[in-house]
């Protein structure tokens, strides 16, 4: 199954494993899409696939500059984290957003392959963006818990995608996957 997350064994293999996958599932719900369909708003949600694969891949990042630099004084989040602004991407090519979003996942990715080696440790300190929904009092997480937390917000977003592409034209999760992976519909379904 090509959305299937791959074995991997301890800690820091698997939490990289699965964020990667996530990030991945995000990524193949656009594929073969129009520039008009990544800008249409097919359900009650603000949110196009467009602006979703933007901000997926902005807090990924933005989280990730966290975990690199989020103990040098005055290291500011973006927006997107703390303060749940998404980027107005009205005019960018799907061609562009894909670009963008594949930037912030090699960074993402590099980042966890670190965490995987032991360079950054899983329990290394992590400072709490400044935003309105997180308790005052929460100075700092753990790595460990940055990146759960990010697998499973790009889990959400991708069951988030899901929805407004099968809006869109009917294609789902497992047709998408095995199309971007270079499988023909249906040779494994």
């Amino acid at each position: 199954m090509p959305f299937l997350t791959p074995n991997a064994n301890g800690e820091a293999a698997v939490i990289a494993t699965f964020l990667r996958n996530q990030l991945a599932q995000v990524r193949s719900t656009t594929h073969g899409l129009t520039d008009e369909q990544w800008h249409q708003r097919s359900t009650v949600s603000d949110f196009t696939l467009a602006s979703l694969v933007d901000h997926v891949g902005l807090v990924a990042e933005q989280y990730g500059q966290g975990v690199l630099n989020g103990l040098t004084e005055g290291f500011d989040y973006g927006s997107g984290v703390a303060r749940g602004e998404a980027d107005d991407v009205s005019s960018y090519s799907g061609e562009r957003l894909l670009a963008d979003f594949d930037a912030r996942v090699a960074f993402v990715s590099d980042l966890v392959g670190r965490v995987e080696t032991g360079e950054i440790p899983l329990d290394g300190p992590v400072p709490v963006p400044p935003a309105p929904w997180f308790p005052e009092d929460l100075k700092l997480w753990e790595v460990r818990w940055v990146l759960l937390h990010l697998a499973t917000e790009s889990a959400r977003h991708a069951g988030h995608a899901d929805i407004i592409r099968e809006s869109i034209d009917g294609k789902g999760s497992y047709e998408l996957n095995a199309l971007a992976d270079g499988q023909g519909w249906g040779e494994w379904g």
